[in-house]
C-alpha cells in the first residue's frame, strides 16, 4: 500500500504517516518496496509468530491434526482472511511434491485458495464485499478463477458440500480442499485446507477427503467451544 492510500485510510496528515512509516521501516515492521509502496516487514511476522504460537486456535489445530488418522501424507494448513488475502497461521507440510512450501505469514489472494473460498462462502453478502479485491487479481495459473460470477458459482458449491476446492488455481499440479471455522453462524475466523497432488485428486478421493477436512474443521471449532456447522 502506498503512502497516499495509508494517509487516506487513517485520516492522518501525509507528513505524519510518512514519519510513522519511516519509524516502522527502521524497526523492520514495514518494508519499503521499489515502487514506493509498503508491505509487512520481517519483524512483524516474527512478532506474529510469537503471538500465534500461543494462540488458542493454532493450538486447537495442532491438537486436531495430531489426533487425525490417515492424513499424514497430506499437507494441512490453517489460515485466516485479512482483506482480500489469506494469511497462513500454521502449516504441516508433507513430503508430497506440491511445488510450493506453505509458511506462517505467507499471503496469497483469497479467491484462488481453498480456505479463502470456504471462508468467503460462509459470510453474509455485506461482509463478503469487504474481502473481495477492488481489482480482480491476475491469474496465478491457467485455472485461477477469473471473475466474480465464477467465484460465486464455486462458493455456492462449497455451501452445499461443506467444503471448497482449489483445482490448481494457486499452483499447477496441486489440488486443495478447504473448510471454514466459524465462531458463530456466518462468521468465519479461520479455515483449514488439505493439499495433495493433482494426480491424487480422483473424484472418490476428493469426496472422502472433503468430508475429512470438514470434520477436522468441526473438531477445531468444538475445541474452541464454538458450535460446529
Amino acid at each position: 500500500m502506498k503512502l497516499s492510500e495509508l494517509a487516506r485510510q487513517t485520516a492522518l496528515p501525509k507528513s505524519s504517516v510518512h514519519g510513522l512509516c519511516q519509524t516502522l521501516v527502521h524497526l523492520k515492521l514495514l518494508k519499503l518496496n521499489g515502487d514506493g509502496s509498503f508491505s509487512m516487514g520481517p519483524q512483524s511476522v516474527r512478532w506474529a509468530n510469537v503471538f500465534l504460537a500461543q494462540s488458542d486456535i493454532v493450538e486447537a489445530f495442532h491438537e486436531a491434526v495430531a489426533e487425525a488418522v490417515g492424513l499424514g501424507a497430506y499437507t494441512l494448513t490453517l489460515s485466516h482472511l485479512e482483506g482480500p488475502e489469506v494469511i497462513y497461521l500454521s502449516c504441516r507440510n508433507s513430503s508430497a511434491p506440491l511445488g510450493i512450501t506453505f509458511r506462517i505469514g505467507m499471503r496469497v489472494p483469497a479467491v484462488f485458495t481453498a480456505t479463502g473460498k470456504a471462508m468467503l462462502a460462509a459470510m453474509p453478502p455485506r461482509e463478503l464485499t469487504q474481502h473481495l479485491p477492488s481489482e480482480w487479481p491476475g491469474p496465478v495459473t491457467p485455472t485461477s478463477v477469473s471473475s466474480l460470477a465464477a467465484l460465486e458459482k464455486e462458493m455456492g458449491e462449497a455451501v452445499i458440500k461443506g467444503y471448497s476446492l482449489d483445482n490448481g488455481q494457486l499452483r499447477e499440479g496441486m489440488f486443495c480442499i478447504g473448510a471454514a471455522i466459524c465462531d458463530r453462524p456466518f462468521h468465519p475466523v479461520a479455515g483449514i485446507a488439505l493439499s495433495m497432488t493433482a494426480a491424487e485428486a480422483r473424484p472418490d478421493i476428493i469426496e472422502a477427503m472433503g468430508k475429512r477436512v470438514r470434520a477436522l474443521a468441526d473438531n477445531v471449532t468444538e475445541r474452541m467451544g464454538w458450535a460446529a456447522a
